[in-house]
């Protein structure tokens, strides 16, 4: 490959990965606006009723093992994402906008930077971490009533 070519290549692949196209380079473990689950995992039904026990354990599981990245609200601007090559998700925005099962999937098997959860979590706290992310942005007393679909 000449030189020329190969930071075409280069740009090319990089442009891909700026835009959002991660289907372009991972197939169909994403589509091309966001990395989203296999379609059978992300229907996956959330077996962890959603209440205030559930929150609570996903929320000291997210503090432990997901601020560094994602932040503490969520937002993706954890103290160690500016050193990522791919910025973490911004959970908040997604939050209430993918089925539970997506989540679950994506913590569990991660992708990149992203960790795979699956060894070190077990499937509950996997589920308790989904019921505390889709809740991220939102106020004390819209939580208090939440309920998306199972």
């Amino acid at each position: 490959m000449t030189q020329v070519n190969a930071n075409v290549f280069r740009q090319a692949v990089l442009l891909l990965s700026l835009i959002g196209l991660p289907s372009a380079v991972f197939g169909d473990a994403a589509t091309s606006a966001h990395w989203m689950a296999p379609e059978e995992a992300a229907r996956r039904v959330n077996p962890v009723p959603v209440d205030s026990a559930s929150r609570e354990r996903g929320r000291k599981l997210f503090e432990a093992n997901c601020v560094s990245c994602h932040g503490p609200t969520g937002r993706g601007n954890g103290p160690i994402a500016a050193r990522l090559e791919t910025l973490p998700a911004d959970l908040a925005a997604m939050a209430g906008q993918h089925p539970d099962g997506d989540f679950a999937w994506k913590i569990a098997e991660g992708r990149g930077a992203m960790p795979a959860w699956k060894k070190v979590l077990k499937d509950k706290e996997i589920w308790d971490l989904v019921n505390y992310i889709q809740n991220l942005g939102k106020s004390d007393d819209s939580q208090r009533g939440h309920s998306h679909a199972h």
